[in-house]
């Protein structure tokens, strides 16, 4: 038969000061791991932010070439007017280009709102598909919604 012994007091505090350092050490790797993912999910978003910045300015110089090479046709057009009729025409012509011109420049923009969006949506969905227990219908079904929408804002991106 064999005989127990009981653990003195010593060997019951140390094996509780290890298992308090064990779920310390766990603790301390849970929260350094949860702030790498937070700080890497930042640089990203931060990095979908400029190129968003980026696809908004380069619409906006496009916008630009495309205004200065018409309005510099137009003054020589107007230059060479020789009819008070002639120069009414090439400045409705000038008033119509310009509306076009700003249609473009508008669905340029969303276009490229559109495509940051998107990708910024895609990230978000994916840090969510790992943790999808906790997401809302509500931001499923937007996630969804904006997933779905990319391929379209991508054809549009295409169209310019």
């Amino acid at each position: 038969m064999a005989t127990q012994t009981k653990p003195t007091t010593q060997e019951t505090s140390d094996d509780r000061a290890q298992a308090a350092a064990t779920g310390f050490a766990a603790a301390v790797g849970t929260v350094s791991e949860f702030q790498r993912q937070q700080l890497a999910a930042g640089a990203e978003a931060l990095g979908n932010f400029f190129r968003a910045a980026e696809a908004l300015q380069q619409a906006q110089l496009q916008m630009g070439q495309r205004a200065a090479l018409l309005h510099s046709q137009a003054a020589d057009n107007l230059r060479k007017a020789t009819s008070p009729l002639e120069l009414a025409s090439i400045q409705s012509t000038l008033v119509v280009y310009e509306f076009q011109e700003a249609m473009r420049y508008s669905q340029e923009l969303v276009a490229a709102f559109a495509k940051s969006s998107g990708e910024m949506l895609r990230h978000s969905q994916g840090a969510q598909d790992t943790s999808a227990a906790g997401a809302s219908p509500a931001a499923s079904m937007m996630g969804a919604a904006m997933t779905a929408a990319a391929p379209m804002a991508d054809a549009i991106q295409q169209m310019f």
